[in-house]
């Protein structure tokens, strides 16, 4: 029950912790026969309460599960049961504990996903076993004196920075580690991890990028001049952003949440001091992830 990264992390897995989207009414079936299965197990299981409620009032035994919003102490592992965006919620909700997260896809494309959920039980073996592999994932942290205090200041897919709706662009001026680089005249500017190159990078014409890779993009949004493409930077840069409006604001994007900041505003963007742990059967690999998601070649590969 300890599987090694490339940086020979040691975890436990007696202390599950499942968190989930609430549209699972095809997989409910599947989900019914998950919680005998971990309580035989042996297992510790804590589900998230918004989770836990919905199976519950969808007539879902949970085999004695403990139900809470807070992510419980010592898990060594949790459980992200949806898509992409509900394993990006999963790892807000592991917050800094590095805590592995194996996704089970019941999304759409499942980028961060190890397994659908019929093979949820063979992966939860593997697991036990130590057949898997943990990836390390780096996080983006923003700093910004007009965020507020509560939020939650981390991406792992990407920070985008966006005109308001209806606006016309906005002007980004960008700075890499003290020097001035560019100033983005576009609809956007996003900065994104290698785990989200995959994502709103990729529909705005960013690099596909090996997801461990240690580096961040900058990938502009329709840009105004055509000479303007999308940068690779070392992994510990530290970005400064300045971005005008005539609107007076814009939006800052983190993995979706978005939140209105005063043009003008100074936003630094750099690596977050924790990562993000990512389970994967030792069968799956980066080109075979590419090619079953982005259907790259499905034709030959079908025969």
């Amino acid at each position: 029950m300890t599987p090694k990264t490339h940086d020979e992390v040691d975890v436990s897995y007696n202390k599950i912790a499942i968190y989930g989207s609430r549209r699972q009414d095809s997989y409910l079936t599947e989900l019914a026969g998950l919680f005998p299965l971990l309580k035989e197990a042996g297992f510790s299981v804590t589900v998230h309460s918004k989770l836990g409620t919905y199976l519950r009032e969808h007539g879902v035994d949970l085999c004695g599960a403990c139900m809470s919003t807070r992510f419980p102490d010592g898990a060594g592992l949790a459980i992200s049961i949806g898509g992409d965006g509900t394993f990006l919620r999963t790892a807000r909700w592991v917050g800094r504990d590095e805590t592995p997260i194996l996704g089970v896809n019941t999304g759409h494309l499942g980028f961060l996903s190890s397994c659908g959920i019929d093979e949820l039980p063979g992966m939860l073996e593997a697991v036990c076993r130590g057949d898997v592999a943990v990836e390390k994932r780096m996080v983006l942290r923003v700093e910004s004196d007009s965020l507020p205090f509560d939020i939650w200041p981390y991406a792992l897919n990407e920070m985008a920075f966006l005109k308001e709706e209806g606006a016309s662009m906005i002007s980004v001026r960008t700075n890499v580690d003290g020097y001035f680089l560019a100033e983005y005249r576009a609809d956007g500017l996003i900065v994104s991890t290698p785990t989200g190159s995959t994502a709103y990078n990729l529909a705005a014409g960013g690099p596909i990028l090996k997801p461990t890779l240690d580096c961040v993009v900058l990938s502009p949004v329709a840009p105004h001049t055509l000479t303007v493409r999308p940068l690779v930077v070392g992994g510990d840069s530290e970005l400064e952003l300045t971005v005008e409006s005539r609107t007076g604001a814009f939006r800052l994007s983190l993995d979706g949440r978005s939140y209105s900041l005063p043009a003008g505003e100074k936003v630094r963007i750099g690596r977050a001091e924790f990562s993000t742990m990512l389970i994967r059967s030792r069968q799956s690999n980066f080109a075979t992830i590419l090619r079953d998601k982005l259907l790259w070649n499905a034709s030959k590969y079908d025969e």
